[in-house]
């Protein structure tokens, strides 16, 4: 009788402590982090938090400072190639991020069947590559993303193997796009689903890709810029400014990340380069990029890096702020790409034989259109395309500059806040040529440019030492020796 009652007691205390359990798992579940989330949702945390660090206030401290687009007037540590070593860290660390997450989105993707978005995640994972090889020049592009399976100390892959592989993700992500299969709902904060735009996309990097890398494998570059130029049914481009490509943020939960900085801070100024050569040319796009001194009205940047021993030499009044449109909205844009860039790679292309077509027309459409993105009237327009230094075929300018020279150069301009991508251009062509910062502790080294990389961040000497000493022999104080593959001057 007592055996009977023990077990009814034990099954009673099963029955009673499931009844008490049933629940436990959502009881002990954070709605705040959840295990799985729909594909959707991912694409749009993906495309918000890439543009929150690739277009965060360091762009303007380090790519867009090395770039002379702006540069610090407090705290000048950035501009003279003083880094931080938590802002390597987190820039490695934020590409290798979003490309785990972007893994994990081409697979469900893959599950649910819908080949538009895994061509987006393509294309975005693409982008971020590009970038961040363009960066650190060789990455764990292969086996980076592969933790999950084991791999806790990734190869790195060179820079060569890393744009080859570029080119065949956006090749495969336009054909898929074409395809059309799959949904892209308005949860895309790029494009609101629009296929069109997601195929321009992909074309349209996959022309800078090819531009940037055509001075080392000038045949491999001219066969896909002329792919893609001479069939705009196959590949779609950017066609016009309407068709830009950026990130515009909502001004209130989200605030455009160099407006917020600036509620806080006042660190940042124009730089003396970029406002020299946009008053030298009446350039009816300075009153948007900068404001003029409220000392006096006049526009006046800072030189980037300036030495400590000239820092009273002005007051802070008497230096340009980076304008309302690029630094005061908080709803402004971070910018990706713009029609105005692609016109400027037909030209180059155009004019170096790369590709068949009119390099004047896109020369000068590449700077009509950075002029309207910017307000300017048909009048100026044509003013400014009979200036000296802009016309084509007129050697009679002050700068020098043949046909090819001033594509660069305009490129350049029309590049302002896209640092990493002014800062990529003027290591490539050398237009305009920048001086290293008068106040670096490195002056005196022998590289007589702005730096031609970052460094490899600590955290990889710690736990990836054997793979990266492999790639950092070569890299001379921090920022320089080791050039991108692409970068051809003979700067030592």
């Amino acid at each position: 009788m007592k055996k009977i009652k023990y077990i009814l007691t034990s099954l009673l205390l099963v029955f009673f402590l499931g009844s008490c359990t049933e629940g436990w798992e959502d009881l002990n579940s954070d709605p705040n982090n959840p295990v799985d989330v729909p594909a959707m949702n991912i694409l749009t945390y993906i495309q918000r938090y890439s543009c929150s660090f690739l277009y965060s206030i360091t762009e303007a401290e380090y790519s867009a400072s090395f770039a002379h687009h702006t540069a610090k007037i407090q705290y000048i540590d950035e501009s003279r190639y003083e880094y931080r070593e938590a802002h390597i860290n987190n820039r490695w660390n934020s590409f290798m991020y979003a490309q785990v997450d972007i893994k994990k989105l081409i697979e469900k993707a893959q599950e649910e069947g819908n080949t538009n978005l895994e061509a987006a995640a393509m294309t975005m994972s693409a982008w971020l590559w590009h970038k961040m090889t363009d960066t650190f020049g060789a990455i764990p592009f292969t086996e980076g993303v592969q933790g999950e399976e084991g791999v806790i100390q990734p190869n790195y892959d060179p820079q060569d193997a890393v744009y080859s592989s570029l080119l065949t993700m956006l090749e495969d992500a336009n054909s898929m796009l074409a395809n059309n299969n799959g949904l892209i709902t308005n949860s895309d904060i790029y494009f609101g689903g629009d296929i069109t735009m997601w195929r321009k996309f992909a074309n349209s990097l996959h022309l800078r890709v090819a531009i940037r890398m055509s001075d080392v494998a000038q045949s491999a570059a001219a066969t896909e810029i002329s792919k893609i130029l001479s069939d705009p049914a196959t590949y779609p481009i950017l066609e016009s400014n309407d068709d830009m490509i950026a990130l515009q943020w909502d001004g209130s939960s989200w605030r455009e990340p160099w407006m917020d900085n600036s509620t806080g801070r006042d660190d940042h100024a124009m730089a003396k380069t970029i406002i020299d050569e946009m008053v030298a040319l009446n350039d009816p796009r300075l009153p948007e990029y900068a404001h003029p001194a409220t000392a006096d009205g006049v526009y006046r940047g800072v030189t980037v890096g300036i030495a400590e021993a000239d820092e009273g030499t002005f007051q802070l009044n008497e230096i340009s702020r980076i304008g309302f449109r690029y630094r005061d909205d908080p709803a402004g844009l971070s910018y990706i790409m713009r029609y105005p860039e692609v016109k400027f790679i037909e030209a180059e292309a155009y004019e170096r034989g790369l590709a068949t077509g009119d390099a004047q027309a896109a020369y000068e459409a590449g700077i009509a259109a950075s002029l309207e993105e910017h307000g300017a009237t048909p009048g100026e327009i044509t003013a400014y395309l009979a200036n000296a230094d802009v016309e084509w075929d007129n050697a009679t300018g002050s700068l020098g500059y043949s046909n090819l020279e001033k594509i660069y150069f305009q490129k350049w301009f029309s590049l302002f806040k896209q640092g990493h991508e002014a800062w990529a251009e003027t290591r490539r062509t050398d237009i305009p040529q920048l001086p290293h910062a008068p106040g670096s502790p490195y002056l005196g080294n022998g590289y007589d440019r702005p730096p031609f990389r970052f460094p490899y961040p600590a955290d990889e000497y710690t736990y990836n030492e054997d793979v990266v000493n492999q790639w950092s022999t070569g890299i001379v104080d921090n920022f320089w020796g080791e050039q991108m593959w692409w970068d051809t001057r003979n700067l030592k």
